[in-house]
């Protein structure tokens, strides 16, 4: 990162990063600055277009991705520049830059590239590398003096709305870069917690939110557990450090019920809800999935859901330290009653060729996501499957089976 009027050495992220940017830049010089890979370009109103001495002024919408960039870009800019971006917004501004300014040993004394938020202090930066900041209403200047042998930077802008619980009752999911792969971004899924065996220390089965003080899991996960013994850990991620986010948190429990249907010799059934000490406090990374009221008998046949767990990684394998997803098909009942004969209709089947839940995802969501409202929905708990990623279907339980039995046992809770 650069750091504020120093010359800073070159690193392989950083020349990765201003690769990066400079191909956003040849396509927003392409496509004659409408449209860029992440989000539609909003140019900046000019107030003075002179070349060297230039001022512009946007007010940043939420959810908006905005340019700043020098002159000429993506080539270097020449000579004498005195340019300002003025920004205002209602909301906290991220700002993301790639910086390749000629800088001295003694700091930015010609050249520099400034940034002021609301409340703070103007700071310079020069030299090659990145930064990130963040604040409010931002006024970034590019200050260069005749005798410049020119320089270059693009700066990303984003103004984020803060997260509001009242907007989205359920069933958020937070935007992260991790792209393609098994493994989840971090908080990714703000509803995924993991049950603890608080004498050991681990994640043994998985559990989804579902309000400030219940979680669904899998009947079987609690079977013979001592409850006074077991821990419902919200916001975690990877298991091995604590330094990834700041959003985990350890509950004990209060109580936790099995369905009285419930038999392990049987394959139906398998629901428990566990009611928190205390109550969660929702965030952009910690907050309830949707359940599945509007679709109490629906099977799901055909749709893709998302399998959520710290589970093995195959079976008798090793187990995972940061939590994987998996996308898998739901297939018809009649399709799974081969393999499963004594099957009922309060059970959902899923099956992909190599791809499947495994053991210590027990307990764990099937989220499938509507597509009318984007929220996550609650629609089966990873009960039993034959191995891992054999060539045959696992068995969940159907959540919308069990919704009138869910509010029967949360009293005083209005789920609608």
């Amino acid at each position: 990162m650069i750091s504020s009027a120093q010359n800073i050495n070159q690193t392989a992220t950083d020349q990765e990063e201003l690769k990066t940017y400079t191909k956003e830049a040849e396509k927003i010089e392409e496509y004659d600055t409408t449209m860029v890979l992440f989000g539609f370009l909003l140019p900046f109103l000019m107030l003075n277009g002179i070349e060297s001495v230039c001022d512009y002024f946007q007010n940043l919408e939420a959810g908006q991705t905005y340019y700043v960039y020098n002159p000429g870009f993506p080539y270097k800019y020449k000579g004498a520049n005195q340019c300002t971006w003025q920004m205002t917004s209602r909301y906290v501004t991220k700002i993301n830059c790639s910086v390749d300014i000629p800088a001295f040993v003694n700091g930015c004394i010609q050249d520099s590239l400034s940034i002021q938020f609301t409340g703070g202090n103007i700071q310079k930066y020069c030299g090659f590398g990145t930064l990130v900041l963040e604040g409010t209403n931002p006024i970034i200047k590019l200050y260069s003096p005749y005798s410049s042998q020119g320089g270059q930077f693009l700066c990303q802008i984003q103004a984020e709305n803060p997260f509001d619980e009242n907007n989205c009752k359920c069933g958020w999911k937070k935007v992260t870069r991790i792209v393609g792969g098994t493994e989840t971004g971090v908080n990714e899924y703000p509803m995924m917690s993991g049950l603890v065996d608080i004498d050991i220390g681990d994640i043994y089965c998985g559990c989804t939110i579902i309000s400030q003080q219940y979680v669904l899991t899998a009947a079987h996960c609690i079977e013979r557990r001592d409850i006074t013994r077991i821990g419902i850990l919200v916001g975690e991620h990877d298991v091995t450090t604590g330094n990834e986010t700041k959003a985990t948190k350890l509950f004990r429990v209060n109580k936790c019920i099995m369905h009285p249907y419930y038999k392990e010799t049987r394959q139906d059934y398998d629901i428990a809800i566990c009611k928190i000490i205390g109550a969660l406090k929702y965030s952009a990374e910690v907050g309830p999935v949707c359940l599945p009221f509007q679709h109490k008998r629906d099977t799901f046949v055909g749709v893709i859901v998302d399998v959520l767990g710290w589970g093995l990684k195959q079976f008798g394998g090793a187990k995972s330290t940061t939590l994987q997803k998996v996308k898998l098909n739901v297939i018809s009942p009649t399709k799974c009653k081969d393999y499963y004969p004594e099957l009922t209709n309060s059970s959902i089947c899923t099956y992909s060729r190599g791809k499947d839940s495994c053991q210590m995802d027990s307990g764990g969501p099937l989220l499938w996501q509507n597509p009318t409202t984007h929220n996550l929905v609650l629609v089966g708990i990873v009960s039993t499957g034959i191995g891992c990623g054999s060539n045959e279907p696992a068995v969940a339980t159907r959540t919308g089976a069990f919704i009138d039995w869910i509010m029967s046992v949360t009293p005083g809770k209005n789920w609608q």
